[in-house]
């Protein structure tokens, strides 16, 4: 497109030079559009063609309205939010009369004892628990999650099926593979339900060693993490909001890789697809004091949630 636009011009300044009329000057343009290029030069051509025309722009929640190109090869959000339902404390997707979502919750020592028979009668099917993860300061020394294995095996118990999370302050590829196989060693062979996730965040109000990393590196954090949670046997996935996911990943490079998204609105706003979202912070669920997170799966994306606990 550059060559052609840069043949216009030059030929319309010879014509002005020459005397030549607008009319020839159209058709001397006209002739070296016709002229077929190399296949090299098509290809590059109709690639920035495409990359070009191919932006998006979205009225983010936390970022306002943003205009992005398109990552080629990641696939798009298709949920209707008419789809989205509330019956209490939790959201619902409703498709096609039938319920292609199930309930579910994130939760960490934090929320000490827990009745998790209460918690899957009051209709929690799914939680998503922290391994534990790396400190933020210099050092980065990783810790488990004291509740982590108990958690684990009384949620099982009542029904409820299990993922897990590893908080993330990685700075190198190599650190990311710790993790992971960190996180397998908190499991020592427990299976997960759901995924194991990557939550990788910027630390605010704090100086963290992961301050001012570059998008690359932590795209390459996170594929190391996933490719290796992989390896051992585990569904990767990654916990984000939206700037991260917008500024901090390079979702073309993660291909393959659900994605567990937090936003905390009454209706996602993402561009890309997502398996997960996180809506609430501040939710109710009989057996947990306190407040704890709320999460809804989307049964038609997600394989590993197609059964529902219930049945």
């Amino acid at each position: 497109m550059k060559k052609i636009l840069s043949l216009a011009l030059t030929l319309t300044l010879i014509a002005s030079v020459a005397g030549c009329s607008a009319n020839e000057a159209s058709q001397h343009v006209s002739e070296a559009s016709e002229t077929e290029p190399s296949v090299e030069n098509t290809t590059a051509a109709a690639t920035h063609a495409e990359s070009a025309a191919k932006s998006f722009t979205i009225n983010d929640s936390q970022l306002g309205e943003i205009t992005l190109e398109t990552l080629a090869g990641v696939p798009v959000n298709t949920l209707n939010n008419e789809y989205f339902t509330e019956s209490g404390e939790y959201k619902s997707y409703i498709n096609g009369g039938k319920n292609a979502s199930i309930a579910g919750i994130d939760i960490s020592s934090f929320s000490g004892e827990v009745d998790w028979d209460r918690v899957k009668s009051s209709g929690i099917e799914f939680a998503m628990i922290r391994l534990g993860g790396r400190g933020y300061g210099d050092s980065g020394e990783l810790y488990t999650d004291e509740k982590a294995v108990q958690y684990i095996r009384e949620a099982k118990k009542a029904g409820v099926k299990v993922g897990a999370y590893f908080f993330s302050q990685a700075v190198t590829a190599q650190e990311a593979v710790e993790e992971a196989d960190y996180a397998a060693s908190v499991l020592n062979g427990q299976s997960l339900d759901f995924p194991l996730a990557y939550d990788w965040e910027t630390i605010e109000d704090d100086n963290a060693r992961t301050d001012g990393l570059s998008p690359q590196a932590v795209t390459e954090c996170a594929k190391a993490f996933c490719n290796r949670a992989k390896q051992l046997g585990f569904i990767p996935m990654i916990y984000s909001e939206s700037e991260a996911l917008y500024y901090k990943y390079d979702l073309s490079q993660l291909v393959g890789v659900d994605i567990w998204y937090s936003e905390y609105q009454p209706i996602p706003n993402f561009y890309y697809e997502f398996s997960m979202w996180q809506y609430s912070n501040e939710g109710k669920v009989d057996g947990i004091q306190g407040d704890v997170d709320l999460n809804i799966c989307f049964t038609d994306i997600a394989d590993y949630s197609k059964i529902s606990t219930s049945e």
